[in-house]
């Protein structure tokens, strides 16, 4: 089969716009999608380009039935799917950082498809993750911190926060939350990131604290994911040369996540705080272990 080139993709993706514009019954238009960007068969990797810049030119304009289409097909993708890391990837790096003000541009995405929110937070926080053993940290643009807090200020139920909803979140439809790894941005980032950007990441670490509920605690933070930050955190310090401000600052983001941990009833186990004991001292750190004996 001859390769379809960037003009007829972009005719498709036009004809797929003026299509999911129409008064079709949403079932049978969520059929058609799931048809079209099935990731199986011919031009598999033209699918998800295709399906790529359709994701872009829709997610400013807030079109509520693909917005949709698109979060449902999310869903039926494999786990740790290679494809729906592309799709995140090409959002993120031929979209997002080139907007001026991403954050007013894509303000009404979680309000038109809260699933789609939440599945995109979830898929940028895996692009920047929890650097292993030898790995080095990349933190993530200045935009995506910009645009996590923003989704999550007010929408409490976009991550499971409120319990049950009748809207299907992330939580209910992938079984995971974007809290946790998002987290990992909010703590490390006195020692990797600029002065200038700690406004946002402090705005965002306060969004996601409130996410960590009862309700959604063993998603929000699972399990064994605080021993797994407190080892890397141990790794970090012990490799690296930073000032006292910036460990104090990445420690006191790590103690209120803690808090917020015990104060949704999740369990601490033994190992963590025998972890936490090997932190260079920390005040609030110090008053949290305090009151767990």
């Amino acid at each position: 089969m001859k390769k379809l080139g960037s003009i007829h993709q972009m005719q498709i993706i036009q004809a797929l716009i003026d299509y999911f514009s129409s008064d079709t019954d949403f079932s049978l238009l969520c059929s058609v999608f799931m048809v079209v960007f099935l990731a199986k068969g011919r031009q598999v990797d033209f699918k998800i380009s295709t399906f790529s810049k359709l994701l872009s030119l829709n997610l400013g304009q807030g079109h509520k039935t693909l917005l949709n289409c698109a979060a449902l097909w999310w869903t039926q993708q494999p786990q740790n799917s290679e494809y729906c890391k592309s799709v995140t990837r090409s959002l993120v790096e031929d979209y997002i950082i080139l907007l001026p003000d991403c954050e007013s541009t894509l303000e009404s995405t979680p309000h038109q498809s809260p699933l789609l929110a939440g599945i995109l937070l979830t898929y940028f926080s895996d692009l920047y993750p929890l650097p292993g053993t030898q790995g080095a940290y990349q933190p993530p643009p200045d935009q995506l911190i910009s645009l996590a807090g923003s989704w999550l200020q007010g929408n409490m139920d976009l991550c499971g926060g409120l319990g049950q909803s009748e809207t299907q979140g992330v939580v209910t439809m992938l079984g995971r939350s974007p809290v946790s790894g998002l987290l990992v941005w909010t703590i490390l980032s006195p020692l990797f990131c600029e002065r200038e950007t700690q406004a946002a990441y402090s705005k965002l670490h306060f969004n996601l604290l409130q996410h960590i509920t009862e309700e959604n605690g063993e998603y929000s933070v699972p399990a064994g994911f605080m021993s797994n930050l407190t080892e890397t955190l141990l790794s970090i310090f012990n490799s690296g040369s930073f000032s006292d401000p910036q460990v104090n600052h990445c420690l006191d983001r790590f103690g209120q996540a803690l808090q917020a941990v015990r104060a949704s009833k999740c369990r601490i186990e033994e190992d963590l705080l025998l972890l936490i004991n090997q932190l260079p001292y920390n005040r609030l750190i110090n008053i949290i272990i305090s009151n767990l004996s």
